[in-house]
């Protein structure tokens, strides 16, 4: 039975061969990416793989947490269901450290920005779908000052373990609330 999948960070790296599977498995993959010409090349790309998978592709910069909602929208606007959200897209290192909403990048994108998609997509989820959050194995204990942007870090390791650990924290936290009343949250290291 072929499902429908969003994944985030869908452009390259695991996203890209997360979906290029499953798009050769038949089931129907919501790819997202940043960049506009990216994202439309891996969408002609992987719509002619075999296997009868459908792909459709949603433009949003994951820094800025209204793109996350107008992402969840669109999202919401075309589908009534949604088999299973995996949360890939991450940032390690970049130039450019502070989102003009004046968080750090790596909680904006590996933290924030799935917590809110998360909870916008949670009605079409249900209880049988699944929230699959790509974690680290490099986690750090979480500074909530960090965390809401009112401390910088020094270096960029530092400040990616410790948002991977927030998303694991989160995560778990989300998976207890529910009790058993709704999707599974998966959090996972790849490495």
């Amino acid at each position: 039975m072929s499902k429908t999948i969003l994944i985030t960070g869908s452009t390259d790296g695991i996203g890209l061969a997360t979906a290029n599977m499953l798009v050769t498995l038949g089931h129907h993959v919501l790819l997202h990416g940043r960049n506009p010409g990216k994202l439309e090349k891996t969408q002609q790309s992987l719509s002619t793989l075999p296997g009868g998978g459908r792909v459709e592709g949603y433009v949003a910069d994951l820094s800025r947490l209204p793109d996350v909602a107008t992402l969840a929208q669109a999202v919401t606007e075309k589908h009534t269901k949604l088999d299973v959200l995996i949360n890939n897209a991450g940032v390690f290192k970049t130039a450019e450290t502070r989102t003009q909403y004046g968080l750090d990048v790596r909680f904006a994108v590996n933290t924030l920005a799935p917590y809110l998609l998360t909870q916008r997509l949670m009605p079409l989820i249900g209880v049988s779908g699944r929230v699959i959050n790509l974690s680290s194995a490099a986690q750090s204990p979480v500074d909530p000052e960090a965390l809401a942007g009112r401390v910088r870090l020094s270096d960029d390791f530092t400040t990616y373990a410790q948002s991977k650990l927030a998303l694991t924290m989160w995560s778990r936290s989300l998976a207890l609330s529910l009790n058993g009343d709704g999707p599974a949250i998966i959090t996972v290291n790849p490495g």
